[in-house]
């Protein structure tokens, strides 16, 4: 058994690379189900994807694993997990609503630098053969060639990931030392000649209105200088983890929020996409709390037949498109939108709130060849 050069240089995706070593574990185990996971320094679930579950079942079983029970138990393994039922180990914690019968299992860690950086999971159902040494064999040379690929993925993601929070770090630097002392010396100027006496009416009305503006860009600008110096952790991007990082940082305590992610959206998602995703919703997020002034801010990240869909609703005052003039971070977020061919949709509802909706269309099917 070989994998293929192709099935890991295709992609430098990491989301695509685990999306089709579980689909290979499952073909060469021939396994019904196969997943696969990553692990960070501390021993944390960071990503799991799977294989051999459909579409209508990934949406019932909603927030992806957490890594505890006997997926957290194989993180600590250093040798193969085999086991005729799995629901008889000690490790074992249950399954949650709508979870498919798995009761053959196969667990093999994914070790790289003397540490367990991720694992390949392995399952059938009870009327199913139990797995065999053949199978064991199989996994365990296919986490021993995917170690390598999936480390330096990992460590590429993160290179990239701290790379982007520099340059996040030098364009704040650039927009506050640079364009905003060059606006406000601008303001000042038309200030000075609005108070000429001199001057037509007309005209110190207009130069009024132009420090109005220029005083709102500065205001704009110093909203996204705030965004960019808030970051998001240095580790590879994970909407569940991230979100939440995001949403103790912009919502006050006195804001409800609910938070639903389902794990089939997740599954799907590139890095790029998990990228701007987060900051659409940053931006949303960062709209509702210094515009909307709601009591309570829904966000659901959920698949549909045709995309994957992320919606941000607060209860706010909302606000009417008519008069109501685009910002700066309302313009990027088209921006990122438009980059990932998805479309954005933002509803706003004079004293009922705003909805914020991106939809990504989504770009695996079931078909795809390994």
């Amino acid at each position: 058994m070989a994998v293929t050069s192709e099935l890991l240089a295709s992609s430098e995706d990491l989301s695509d690379i685990l999306h089709r070593l579980a689909e290979r574990a499952r073909e060469v185990t021939g396994a019904e189900y196969a997943a696969i996971s990553t692990f960070d320094e501390e021993g944390v679930l960071t990503r799991f994807i799977y294989a051999g579950i459909s579409d209508e079942q990934a949406r019932r079983l909603g927030d992806p694993p957490k890594g505890r029970g006997l997926l957290g138990h194989l993180a600590t393994c250093e040798r193969p997990l085999r086991l005729d039922d799995l629901r008889a180990s000690p490790h074992f914690t249950g399954w949650p609503a709508g979870h498919p019968d798995m009761t053959r299992f196969l667990g093999v860690p994914i070790r790289a630098g003397g540490r367990t950086i991720g694992s390949l999971y392995m399952a059938r159902g009870a009327d199913a053969p139990p797995f065999t040494a053949e199978d064991e064999v199989a996994a365990a040379v296919l986490s021993l060639q995917a170690a390598v690929s999936v480390a330096y993925a990992l460590a590429r993601e993160r290179r990239g990931r701290i790379f982007l929070l520099e340059e996040r770090e030098r364009i704040a630097h650039d927009l506050h030392d640079g364009t905003i002392q060059a606006l406000y010396a601008l303001g000042l100027e038309c200030d000075a000649m609005a108070n000429q006496a001199d001057y037509p009416a007309e005209a110190r009305e207009a130069l009024a209105n132009a420090v109005s503006r220029i005083n709102e860009i500065i205001a704009d600008i110093r909203s996204y200088i705030t965004m960019l110096e808030a970051g998001t952790p240095v580790e590879q991007p994970e909407l569940t983890r991230d979100l939440a990082f995001v949403i103790r940082q912009l919502v006050p305590s006195s804001i409800a929020t609910v938070v639903n992610i389902s794990a089939a959206a997740l599954q799907e998602l590139t890095t790029r996409e998990s990228e701007d995703l987060l900051y659409i919703a940053r931006e949303a997020l960062s709209n509702a709390v210094r515009h909307g002034a709601p009591t309570k801010i829904a966000v659901d990240l959920r698949q549909t037949n045709d995309a994957t869909v992320l919606t941000i609703q607060d209860n706010g005052v909302g606000f009417d498109e008519a008069t109501t003039r685009r910002g700066l971070g309302t313009i990027t977020m088209r921006t990122r939108a438009e980059r990932l061919g998805a479309e954005l949709t933002i509803i706003p509802i004079p004293g009922m709130g705003t909805t914020v909706r991106v939809a990504i269309p989504r770009h695996r099917g079931d078909e795809e060849e390994l």
